[in-house]
């Protein structure tokens, strides 16, 4: 290749991109370049400053967020050595974090530097999530290094996520290697035993960022009355049970999550006899609800993303608020309720004033007894904010 072919193929920063790379950060938008490459989606380019000095590599994408950083520096690295390195490293840390469990995230993106990968485990089956072109071109390698690093009976390609067409990526759910489970896999997820469906569950199949926040609350379960909302396939009514709950109230908008929260009640060997299963909108059945005037010793409320972008904000905050306003006023004297946001622009700052707001419209005081945050197979690297995505708070009122 000439040294022009070189040069074409690279990308060269503006001021504001130089001052990215000095700090770190995985992403580089089109705005931090005064020169776009010439070549493919997916391919692997450096990037520069106005001198030509090669400031690092990284995969190239036609969007606005346009390069997502593999290394920092002048060489230029190998692409599959890279991965393989990395995705070592990562399951060290998880031996290290997540010893003893089988259920974990064992790739989380940009905070195993990795931008474009999310790997969970389930037992010796891989749900693969590849959102960058540079990553899913290449998706029979990745799954072989995968299997390379750690022996695994399938690795199941789950790409369903939002703005895979950005990046020309089509959306599929496929065996990359093994075969398909053809039942749910029985998985301990936390503390008790879950069904989850790799091809068809939400998210990889779980919500395996919050499979450790059932347990802040061991102290508080015993005969207590419990109002578990959007609680999915049942992680906290499961662990409610476990820990000696008198009763719990689980709503859901699905009822085939419902059904199969049902399923996993009867895995673990609890008694269903004790939950009510109400299936629809929960901001409907919470008004509902304050009509009735119910009463709880606890309060769970793990909603969807109200805000995946910043225009989103003003929306979410109120989606939030009235969700605690009913939270609040749905707990008894000395009841606790854990609330908890997983939209990143939504920051911890604004949860906290949210929640204050909500408190003091319901005329609730409260104490923090305990402060969420992503666990550590979900890492959010220091000085990149994107990556800090999961936040919550559970609350004590004050009689």
């Amino acid at each position: 290749m000439t040294s022009i072919k070189k040069a074409l193929r690279r990308a060269v920063l503006n001021e504001s991109g130089v001052e990215r790379v000095k700090s770190r950060h995985p992403w580089l938008f089109r705005g931090n370049l005064i020169q776009a490459p010439v070549c493919a989606p997916g391919d692997i380019i450096a990037f520069t400053d106005r001198r030509g000095q090669v400031l690092g590599w990284g995969l190239w994408s036609e969007g606005a967020l346009c390069i997502r950083v593999l290394s920092f520096g002048s060489h230029e690295p190998d692409q599959m050595e890279l991965l393989r390195s990395r995705v070592e490293r990562a399951l060290a840390v998880r031996k290290c974090w997540c010893a003893g469990e089988e259920s974990f995230r064992w790739v989380h993106g940009e905070g195993d530097r990795l931008p474009g990968i999310s790997a969970d485990l389930y037992g010796d089956v891989l749900s693969l999530q590849l959102s960058v072109m540079g990553w899913y071109r290449h998706a029979d390698e990745v799954a072989k290094v995968f299997r390379k690093v750690k022996k695994l009976s399938a690795i199941i390609l789950r790409n369903d996520t939002k703005h895979l067409e950005k990046e020309g990526i089509p959306r599929e759910i496929k065996p990359l290697l093994g075969e398909m489970p053809a039942e749910p896999l029985k998985v301990k997820i936390g503390e008790t035993y879950e069904l989850v469906d790799i091809a068809g569950g939400q998210k990889t199949g779980a919500y395996l960022d919050v499979r450790r926040v059932p347990a802040l609350l061991d102290p508080l379960y015993e005969d207590a009355k419990v109002l578990d909302c959007f609680s999915y396939q049942g992680h906290f009514t499961l662990h409610a049970l476990r820990k000696g709950a008198a009763e719990v109230t689980a709503i859901d908008q699905s009822q085939s999550a419902l059904e199969r929260a049902k399923e996993n009640i009867s895995i673990n060997g609890l008694p269903c006899a004790k939950v009510t299963f109400r299936c629809g909108n929960a901001f409907d059945i919470m008004r509902e609800m304050d009509a009735d005037r119910a009463r709880y010793d606890i309060v769970i409320m793990d909603p969807p993303p109200f805000s995946p972008a910043r225009g989103q904000l003003d929306s979410a905050r109120r989606g939030y608020k009235e969700l605690a306003v009913r939270g609040f006023r749905r707990l008894d004297a000395g009841g606790h309720l854990v609330f908890m946001s997983c939209s990143h622009a939504f920051t911890r700052d604004m949860l906290l004033d949210t929640l204050n707001d909500a408190a003091r419209d319901a005329g609730s005081v409260c104490r923090i007894v305990h402060e969420i945050h992503q666990p550590q197979d979900h890492p959010a690297l220091l000085g990149v904010p994107e990556t800090d995505y999961l936040k919550g708070f559970v609350m004590g009122v004050e009689e």
